[in-house]
């Protein structure tokens, strides 16, 4: 959650509906710490569907040294979106810098992703732009959201060399003009220090600008970013190091505080941040030279040489690099390929190279939710594509691939704990403040390495609105291989259950009973094949819904006992309007009950059939009843033998008998008359599960 530190004024402007600007000034309580102003611009609405868009640019109203820039996007498997900025002055453009996600930070505020803050000389014009390229098959990325702050932190009142430095050589929060106030709302501290064993030393780089002229102002950027933009309420790294080596004091508390810099793997572990972007830039020797005085004196009780289980991992390196435990590239190539020379320094050896893990990973390679508009209590289809990137053969675990949740569950509630070392494909709604990525599903079976499987889950919301999907890979306990992965924007809308007005529409037919339109196609079939006494009345409008069989859309309408089925794949022949399986449907998971488990074989009588399709019998009443009234065309087979169940529609108890489409009632108080044997109200029945009509009580 963001939270913005507001000490005296904010200020908000809009321009031509797309442009917003927010000023922020804070104000330091101290006389060491440093004044921070914040200028921010949000744009939506304006990028085209692919190629270049360049902004407009965007002034301040006084010198700022940093940027940070945010945006929220939809980026299909292949395609990428390349963002830029440059910031100006009298003097002129600099160039332009190419920006990439921040290994520290999970997507926030509504799934912005940030980039790492872009740290330059005083300026007082920003200026980015943004490219679209599609993949092979033609998807762009879909750029909703770009924010772009321009941070000024300036210096602080006293220099660094009238504070006292912490055990002679690290220079303290003060000393680099840390605003503790940043740390607290109204009052409350954001983040309180909390204390664990020192298990593990992780690496990172700040993937900032390499040798900065002025390192306090560049750490002061990313507390700001961490504390601020990120809504942290600290700075994430226990410790940073500069080009020439200082050490500077980061997340408050002391040794052995949590600090924030990778995830599940805080807890335990001290995060040591070098200033800069070592991807392709070898590191400065002094700043080593501090790494490795640093470690002996804050963890020296670890063996150099040592590796050992971590959280949920079986074997990480006493001293790792922020790779070791995460998917990422921090602390990139040119730092990260110097760590077994650190390790040996440590030790008074050559360099150690400890071992890689073996254990399993793997990534999604797509994600479709579909449909992106639907009704509330509709299934959702979501479809991943998981790949087995490791070296060993992965597993996954209950619910299996098909599973439906409905919003408010979740995997724990819905008794599938988690199996240390399984993978499961998560998905998460956006504003879910709950159990992270509630909704699990297990893999379909075995993964092989280098091999790929679908898993295929469904998901019923139950609220209206838009909502952003996200997908992630996890292997238990909790270790995320992928997160917050390829968001997918849907809406809900309210229940097609909902009174109509008359439709203009010709073709259309309709009943104010229930205050629904009929198309003409459905209403020729309600009428050609019983009509009302036979399905009922229609209870929702018609629209489109995901075919359960292979998911293609559908045109349906639900009516009291039937679904209506529009198939233009049959146009002209008997079969282009179908009744839906409602009852297999409805009775999915009662398959082990007496009733609906199959006879293994029947004797067949004058009044007795029995089905070797589905392994049931069909007698006496309920036989000529089917008969008489369309038999397979309309019911399909029998499911289950005859019973006696309550009635979810009246809430009485009636001998029933299950078919492929329909439920079989029988009525003895009507004995004689037409009503003797009545349909059950299926398809209301499928609706009240939806959460769309109202049950008996």
């Amino acid at each position: 959650m963001l939270r913005e530190r507001v000490n005296r004024r904010t200020f908000l402007k809009v321009a031509g509906g797309a442009l917003l600007a927010t000023i922020v000034d804070l104000r330091p309580p101290e006389e060491q710490a440093a004044a921070m102003t914040r200028t921010a611009w949000v744009e939506r609405g304006v990028f085209p569907t692919s190629g270049q868009y360049q902004s407009a640019v965007f002034h301040t109203e006084q010198p700022y040294n940093s940027i940070e820039v945010g945006w929220i996007a939809d980026v299909p498997e292949g395609s990428r979106l390349e963002l830029a900025v440059r910031t100006g002055s009298d003097g002129g453009w600099s160039d332009w810098v190419h920006l990439h996600a921040d290994p520290h930070a999970q997507p926030v505020n509504g799934g912005r992703t940030y980039a790492a803050p872009v740290l330059t000389g005083p300026s007082t014009q920003v200026q980015y732009r943004v490219a679209l390229v599609p993949n092979e098959r033609g998807e762009a990325p879909r750029l909703h959201e770009v924010e772009i702050a321009a941070v000024d932190t300036s210096p602080p009142a006293r220099l660094l060399a009238a504070t006292p430095l912490i055990d002679g050589w690290i220079i303290p929060r003060a000393g680099w003009g840390a605003d503790e106030s940043l740390r607290f709302k109204d009052g409350e501290e954001v983040w309180p220090p909390e204390y664990a064993p020192i298990q593990k030393v992780i690496v990172h780089h700040t993937v900032t600008q390499n040798r900065p002229p002025d390192p306090a102002a560049a750490i002061r950027a990313i507390y700001y970013y961490h504390a601020v933009t990120l809504g942290w309420g600290d700075i994430g790294y226990n410790y940073l190091i500069d080009w020439d080596g200082r050490v500077y004091e980061g997340r408050y508390g002391g040794p052995g505080v949590i600090g924030g810099h990778a995830l599940q793997y805080n807890r335990g572990s001290i995060g040591i941040a070098v200033l800069g972007d070592f991807q392709a830039t070898a590191p400065p020797q002094a700043a080593l030279d501090a790494l490795v005085r640093l470690i002996r004196e804050r963890a020296g009780h670890l063996d150099p040489a040592g590796w050992g289980p971590f959280a949920d991992r079986r074997a990480v390196a006493h001293i790792c690099g922020h790779r070791d435990v995460l998917s990422t590239e921090c602390p990139g190539d040119q730092l990260y390929s110097r760590l077994p020379e650190v390790r040996g320094w440590l030790k008074g050896s050559v360099p150690i190279y400890v071992p890689p893990s073996h254990e399993g990973s793997a990534r999604l390679v797509s994600v479709t939710v579909s449909p992106t508009t639907a009704y509330v209590g509709t299934a959702l289809k979501i479809e991943a594509v998981v790949e087995n990137t490791g070296a060993v053969t992965i597993y996954g675990q209950d619910p299996a691939p098909g599973y439906v949740y409905t919003e408010g569950q979740d995997f724990e509630s819905a008794g599938f704990a988690k199996l240390e070392g399984a993978f499961r494909v998560c998905v998460d709604a956006g504003g879910n403040s709950r159990l992270p990525n509630p909704y699990r599903w297990g893999l379909p079976g075995p993964l092989p390495p280098g091999q790929r499987a679908t898993v295929v889950g469904y998901l019923r919301l139950t609220s209206t609105g838009p909502r952003t999907l996200t997908a992630s890979v996890v292997q238990e306990f909790v270790r995320y291989h992928q997160a917050a992965a390829f968001p997918q924007q849907i809406t809900v809308l309210e229940a097609p259950t909902v009174p109509a007005p008359r439709n203009g529409d010709p073709t259309m037919v309709y009943l104010e009973v229930t205050q629904h339109n009929v198309p003409r196609i459905f209403w020729d079939y309600w009428e050609r094949n019983g009509g009302l006494l036979r399905f009922g009345y229609p209870l929702t409008e018609p629209y489109y819904e995901t075919s359960p069989i292979d998911g293609r859309p559908l045109l349906v309408q639900y009516f009291e006992r039937a679904r209506f089925e529009h198939h233009p794949e049959y146009a002209g022949t008997p079969y282009e309007v179908l009744l839906g399986l409602l009852g297999r449907e409805i009775t999915a998971g009662r398959e082990g009950e007496a009733p609906f488990r199959p006879l293994p074989s029947a004797t067949p009588g004058p009044d007795r059939d029995f089905f070797p399709e589905t392994g049931h019998t069909l007698a006496y009443g309920f036989r000529d009843y089917w008969y008489r009234n369309g038999g397979l065309p309309i019911f399909g087979y029998p499911i289950s033998e005859e019973f006696q169940e309550r009635s979810k529609t009246d809430g009485q108890v009636h001998t029933v008998q299950y078919f492929e489409r329909a439920r079989f009632e029988w009525h003895p108080d009507k004995r004689g008359t037409p009503y003797e044997v009545l349909l059950g109200h299926l398809g209301r029945e499928i609706l009240i599960g939806r959460g769309w009509l109202k049950g008996a009580d």
